[in-house]
């Protein structure tokens, strides 16, 4: 997979705007969003949200069905989804405070095309940092794992005989000789 396939990411617009789906589409950076996805009231976006998770979720509030923050509440907490919520300017900062513990991003409308674009471009630069950790943590269990696993055969092999510095020279000289990992070599004395 290529660099811009891994950095390419997903949308979904809730809005019964067109006026602020137009405006949304225009400030999402371009070659970025491989799913863009609209939808006008939060219980078709809660549907959509149970077929794809998102990236980004972006909300034009109020939705047909209601302000939009119990689809908020709903959102953060099933899913990972940075979500940005425009509110009517008279509301802004009551909602800002009740969500902002949340981690989600309160923009007042009217809109200001900056205060979306750097909304969505904060959201892609935190998406990346999570992926990345993300990455760190599997490498980190794998190797916990292999490290179990390499444990218990050290064990069998010190049941067997050897001192525990034999079964760990044994078991590295295996994978040399083999060319195998010392996981897989591991497996093999436990099979």
């Amino acid at each position: 997979m290529n660099s811009r396939t891994a950095d390419r990411y997903s949308v979904l617009i809730v809005s019964s705007s067109e006026q602020f789906n137009i405006l949304a589409e225009k400030t999402l950076p371009e070659n970025t969003f491989s799913v863009i996805e609209k939808r006008k009231s939060a219980s078709a976006a809660r549907r959509e949200l149970l077929v794809r998770d998102y990236d980004i979720i972006l909300i034009n509030a109020p939705l047909s069905d209601g302000l939009g923050t119990d689809f908020v509440m709903d959102a953060v907490e099933k899913h990972s989804s940075g979500i940005v919520l425009a509110v009517p300017s008279e509301i802004h900062s009551d909602v800002m405070n009740h969500l902002i513990g949340y981690g989600v991003i309160t923009i007042p409308k009217p809109l200001k095309k900056g205060d979306l674009d750097r909304s969505v471009r904060l959201l892609i630069a935190l998406n990346k940092r999570v992926k990345k950790l993300r990455k760190q943590v599997r490498s980190l269990e794998d190797k916990m794992e292999e490290l179990k696993v390499v444990s218990r055969a050290k064990i069998v092999l010190v049941e067997r005989g050897m001192s525990e510095k034999e079964a760990h020279e044994y078991i590295l000289r295996e994978a040399m000789n083999t060319g195998l990992t010392k996981r897989q070599v591991a497996e093999d004395i436990l099979d």
